[in-house]
C-alpha cells in the first residue's frame, strides 16, 4: 500500500499534505517524535515494538516524506502535484531495502551527510 510517512510537519504543511494526498487518494501517516527510534519498514507497517526507546532527544529541525511503495508513475504524480503546490520539506526519501531497518534519526543523518556532500557508504 502506497503511502507517506511525515516527519516533524508543522500544522500547515499537514493541512496541504493531507489535501494534497487526498485527492490521490494516498494515506498519510504522521509519525510523532516518540517513534524517531523505531525501524522505518516497522513504521510503514505500523508494527510498534515496545522495547524501542523512545526518542527523548533534541528535536530536529528538518522535515522529511518517506515515500513508500510507490510506482515510479505514482511517485512522478506525486512528486509534481506537491511542485505544482509548492509544498516543501527538507528532505524526500524513498523505503528501500538498503533503508529499511534504519529509524528516522538514522536517516535524517545520512540525508545531512549526503546533502553535504559526504555518504556514510
Amino acid at each position: 500500500m502506497e503511502q507517506l510517512l511525515a516527519f516533524h510537519l508543522d500544522e500547515s504543511q499537514l493541512k496541504r499534505l493531507n489535501g494534497i494526498a487526498a485527492v490521490m487518494q494516498i494515506h498519510v501517516k504522521i509519525i510523532e517524535p516518540q517513534y524517531y527510534f523505531v525501524p522505518l519498514e516497522d513504521l510503514a507497517a505500523e508494527q510498534l515494538s515496545p522495547v524501542t526507546a523512545p526518542f527523548a532527544g533534541k528535536m530536529p529541525e528538518e522535515s522529511l516524506l518517506l515515500f513508500c511503495d510507490f510506482t515510479e508513475k505514482r511517485m512522478d504524480a506525486i512528486l509534481a502535484a506537491l511542485s505544482a503546490d509548492k509544498f516543501w520539506v527538507s528532505y524526500k526519501a524513498v523505503l528501500t531495502p538498503t533503508n529499511r531497518k534504519w529509524n528516522f534519526m538514522q536517516l535524517l543523518l545520512e540525508m545531512r551527510m549526503e546533502q553535504s556532500g559526504f555518504s556514510s557508504e
